[in-house]
């Protein structure tokens, strides 16, 4: 007579005994899966993105396999996609955030050159930031600094006093054919004067 037992066996009697090997399922524990095609396609796409900025695509790896203790990307399990994916785009803010602050950093030296206001920005800088080393300061403080350069305007330097609004009129000579055309009266009655003087002075 033939005994067939499945799963464990323990002690037996006697009889001819057959233990089928069956693997049990842990009920709330998945399979551990490596990812699909489309999910390492959307690594590789925010890597790409990183290295547009001019990170060094060795080193995002390197940052995600440090995260996830794994030694390459066919290591990293589909359950793992989305801490891998936070680790890249955390890097990718920062370099974006690195090219920006650039960006301006350029502007304003640009425009300060042009105004010849280096003095004027340092002074700001210092006031407002207790620093004048522009890579030393965040992004917003750099849209400030922008701002004033922009806004900021040269103030002439007055060496000569304004003349009264009527000077221009006091100072102007007129011709002597205008001034007997204009000033009929006054030039008759100074040439009186005239023949008066030379009568009575020169005699």
């Amino acid at each position: 007579m033939s005994q067939e037992f499945r799963g464990h066996v323990g002690q037996v009697a006697a009889g001819d005994i057959q233990n089928l090997d069956i693997k049990i399922q842990v009920p709330g524990r998945p399979e551990d899966k490596v990812l699909v095609p489309a999910q390492r396609a959307e690594l590789h796409e925010l890597r790409a993105k990183c290295e547009e900025l001019g990170a060094d695509p060795r080193d995002v790896w390197r940052a995600v396999h440090a995260q996830l203790a794994v030694k390459s990307i066919d290591q990293i399990q589909s359950n793992q996609l989305g801490e891998a994916r936070r680790v890249i785009t955390c890097l990718l803010e920062r370099l974006m955030d690195d090219a920006d602050r650039r960006r301006l950093v350029g502007k304003i030296l640009r425009t300060a050159a042009e105004k010849d206001a280096r003095v004027e920005l340092s002074n700001f800088c210092d006031v407002t930031f207790g620093r004048t080393q522009l890579t030393n300061l965040q992004r917003p403080d750099l849209q400030r600094v922008l701002e004033f350069i922009q806004s900021f305007q040269i103030q002439p330097l007055q060496t000569e006093q304004s003349l009264p609004p009527s000077a221009p009129e006091l100072s102007a000579r007129l011709p002597l054919r205008d001034f007997l055309v204009t000033y009929k009266s006054n030039a008759f009655w100074l040439f009186m004067l005239g023949v008066i003087v030379d009568r009575f002075w020169f005699r």
